[in-house]
């Protein structure tokens, strides 16, 4: 018979007199003794089980194109992973739609948490500070419309947005001024618009067109005409940075997080993932993206 045995948290720590005990031949013990030993297994193994606990999370996440992607590719979704690695946390990511992430955080509480929340979206938890900012303007043909360096300059425009796009621009007071104002989820679907010449700007992220664009052009069938190629497109940050916050059920988390991104944000490694992504497309956004 083995002296000892491995239970509760790994340790070998049952003697022969807890096999005996449990195989019904125990010796006599004190009271107080066997309600020592009863007390440690049982209150030891759930605090185990708890620490274990509090670093799995399941995380909703915006599909945004070269920003966080299933692949668990995009400056969004590593920002974000550099720092759950940082705070030693090991998450699943769920994604949907911009915007529908949300909701379903609101309806489903089994989401331990939800990245890329505008700054002013109320949701049940605890919000973090900023970790991202999203550089919204429009991305317009300057062949067919000119300049455009403000709002008030697409009057009269056909202009696309993504989902939501109308109130995380606040630009809810100039719908009327515009031909038209389309919120469409898929962004693929506003670069194809603008590209054959049926709309006229998107309201958007420069960095996320940019990058949609890029990978309409790489997959363009032959034969396609559109855009010309007498065509040239701009961006203008038409307005200011978009701040976005993650949202924890748990306090401590989110408290967690900020540390964390502090810490990664003092030895450069955010400013590093935010220069990877963002320096490949300044030629197209014309040093006009978040001031760089």
């Amino acid at each position: 018979m083995p002296e000892s045995v491995a239970c509760g948290d790994g340790k070998r720590y049952c003697s022969k007199i807890g096999l005996l005990w449990a195989w019904g031949r125990a010796p006599r013990l004190k009271t107080s003794t066997l309600i020592s030993w009863i007390l440690l297994f049982i209150l030891g193994l759930p605090q185990f089980g708890l620490a274990e606990s509090l670093k799995r999370l399941k995380v909703l996440a915006p599909e945004i194109p070269g920003a966080a992607e299933p692949s668990l590719k995009g400056r969004d979704i590593e920002l974000v992973l550099a720092t759950f690695n940082e705070c030693g946390f090991d998450a699943r990511f769920v994604f949907q739609p911009f915007e529908r992430h949300a909701r379903t955080y609101r309806e489903r509480e089994d989401f331990d948490a939800i990245m890329t929340v505008p700054l002013h979206w109320r949701l049940p938890g605890y919000s973090t500070s900023a970790y991202i900012w999203y550089q919204n303007g429009a991305f317009y043909n300057y062949s067919r419309i000119g300049p455009v360096e403000r709002i008030n300059d697409l009057a009269g425009l056909d202009v696309l947005t993504f989902r939501q796009g109308v109130d995380v621009l606040g630009i809810s007071g100039n719908v009327s001024e515009f031909a038209s104002l389309t919120e469409i989820a898929d962004q693929t679907i506003h670069s194809r618009l603008l590209f054959m010449g049926r709309a006229d700007a998107i309201l958007a992220d420069g960095f996320v067109v940019a990058e949609v664009n890029r990978r309409i052009f790489r997959e363009k069938r032959r034969g396609e005409s559109w855009p010309s190629q007498m065509d040239t497109f701009r961006f203008a940050p038409i307005f200011n940075p978009a701040p976005h916050k993650m949202v924890f059920r748990d306090r401590e988390r989110a408290t967690a997080f900020d540390q964390c991104f502090d810490d990664l944000r003092q030895s450069e490694v955010i400013a590093d993932i935010n220069q990877r992504y963002i320096d490949k497309y300044q030629n197209v956004l014309r040093f006009r993206y978040l001031g760089r």
